[in-house]
């Protein structure tokens, strides 16, 4: 009986030991992708914040897969009266499962209601 329980032990241990470098990951992918040259948090640099994008996807049962596909294939016009219409750039060199920790992250983000166009 002991070691089923040091097993689980050791189990969340790993779990927990994990959880950072794979929010580190995530920043590592926003920076090295340039996602940061666009996108902040709560204010529209050049593509909409991370918090508009929270907002406008939440609730939305295909957020996560829809996120990514934007972010591995680009696009314009989502997000135009409040960019001007600046098109996101594709990122074909990021994985599905890539962008997909990419959107999540987004997602996860403060919800932020985009101002009033």
């Amino acid at each position: 009986m002991k070691y089923p329980i040091l097993l689980t032990a050791a189990a969340l241990l790993a779990i927990a030991a994990s959880a950072p470098s794979q929010a580190q990951g995530t920043q590592e992918l926003l920076q090295s992708n340039g996602c940061t040259a666009c996108h902040a948090q709560a204010q529209k640099v050049v593509g909409p914040a991370w918090g508009w994008i929270a907002y406008r996807y939440q609730g939305k049962k295909d957020a996560v897969k829809s996120v990514a596909d934007f972010i591995i294939n680009g696009g314009v016009g989502y997000w135009k009266p409040w960019t001007g219409g600046v098109p996101m750039p594709s990122h074909p060199n990021l994985s599905k499962a890539q962008a997909e920790q990419i959107a999540k992250w987004v997602l996860a983000q403060h919800a932020v209601k985009p101002p009033a166009q």
